[in-house]
């Protein structure tokens, strides 16, 4: 058995676990759908539901710059995908707030932990491109299949079909990882974990705040997209079939960015793309006359494809902003954050302004983001070059 991600056994392990550490932002307006169907917990509880699990994979996967070379890859893997997959049996018919909240933090620690680790070895790939481009598409069919498939296991268990959905997943992926899993290809001594810190300069902190800001927008977007559709008239099974669609043509998003870049260059490119972003969020406030059904699955779909068009271009700037290359790995922190502030600043909007509150979350959020970004761009003279492939 050769121990490198290059081996397709091992590099289908190290897919299957980076497509579980997405799964619930993913399917995030499921989730948060099924909560409210439910009626047990107020929308700002909800806000801190839908966020609860990104802040335990926040803090696993953000504290392993310190310690992912420095353990062994196999039995981390094994044990925080146990602990994801416990955490959802456990949350299965609970009802009280506070126990859930703790019990999807939980959840999260595991899976951030065994997602940093897959993190790792796709970038230790002998052609990572190919291995981060494997592994959107993994996640992309994931979320395709959940958008169609959950809405009716809920139909059948309510908010329990979501955490089904998950766990049968997870069976498959433990199983794998236990029968084939790489070794880190590089030693401790090339992680210099304190380095990190010097990496903290003026346009970095630009970098990863323009990350953040643009992150808590759509994040607080998306999470309210499936109740958005809901409160059109539409039906959950027709609201998840729009996502599921939506979000598998978003994966052609990611492969169009470095096309557009290289042809009308960056600035422009994120300025175009963001714009339409806006124009979609904006179509949605207020009343709506007409097919609703059509405008939803116009605007929705367009979101999630230009969503996913910008991501590489934000994670371009990461790389733009350090030549040693180790800055990228706080991409994923910053997405993280984003989500973490997002659908709880937007559950406290709702009661006072609706869904409108929402939607003008994330037009001031990608606008500010816009403009952030810019301000990194025009302070840059490279040219224009192929965005690195994006992860959700």
């Amino acid at each position: 058995m050769q121990p490198t991600p290059d081996r397709w056994t091992n590099l289908a392990s190290l897919l299957m676990v980076s497509m579980m550490g997405a799964a619930v932002l993913t399917l995030l307006p499921l989730w948060v759908g099924g909560l409210s169907d439910q009626g047990l917990f107020s929308e700002t509880q909800i806000g801190w539901l839908a966020a609860a699990d990104v802040i335990g994979i926040f803090a696993s996967s953000a504290s392993a710059l310190f310690w992912v070379r420095r353990v062994a890859w196999k039995p981390v893997t094994l044990i925080g995908l146990s602990v994801f997959l416990i955490g959802n049996l456990l949350s299965l018919g609970t009802t009280d707030f506070a126990q859930l909240m703790g019990l999807r933090i939980l959840a999260g620690l595991g899976c951030g932990a065994a997602y940093a680790v897959a993190l790792a070895g796709l970038g230790d790939h002998r052609r990572p491109p190919l291995a981060f481009g494997m592994m959107v598409t993994a996640q992309v069919t994931f979320g395709t299949i959940g958008f169609f498939a959950v809405p009716r296991l809920m139909e059948w268990w309510q908010v329990n079909g979501f955490f089904h959905y998950l766990n049968g997943w997870l069976a498959i992926t433990l199983l794998l990882c236990a029968i084939t899993f790489p070794r880190s290809q590089r030693n401790s001594e090339s992680d210099n974990a304190a380095g990190i810190f010097s990496l903290l300069t003026g346009r970095s902190l630009l970098v990863f705040a323009t990350t953040v800001i643009y992150y808590c927008g759509v994040s607080a977007v998306w999470a309210y997209l499936e109740r958005i559709g809901i409160d059109m008239g539409l039906s959950g099974a027709e609201v998840g079939d729009l996502l599921g669609i939506g979000f598998a043509i978003s994966g052609l998003g990611s492969l169009a960015t470095p096309l557009i870049a290289k042809r009308i260059g960056r600035a422009l490119t994120l300025t175009a793309s963001i714009a339409v972003q806006v124009g979609t969020m904006s179509v949605l406030i207020g009343q709506h006359s007409g097919d609703a059904y059509l405008l939803y699955a116009l605007t929705s779909v367009v979101f999630q494809f230009f969503w996913s068009f910008t991501i590489p271009l934000l994670m371009d700037q990461f790389n733009r902003v350090d030549d040693s290359g180790r800055f990228i790995v706080l991409c994923a922190s910053a997405f993280k954050v984003g989500e973490i502030i997002g659908p709880p600043l937007a559950a406290s909007l709702i009661q006072p302004f609706g869904y409108t509150g929402v939607l003008t979350l994330g037009i001031a959020s990608v606008i500010a983001a816009l403009a952030m970004a810019l301000m990194t761009e025009t302070r840059s003279g490279e040219p224009a070059t192929a965005p690195a492939p994006a992860s959700l």
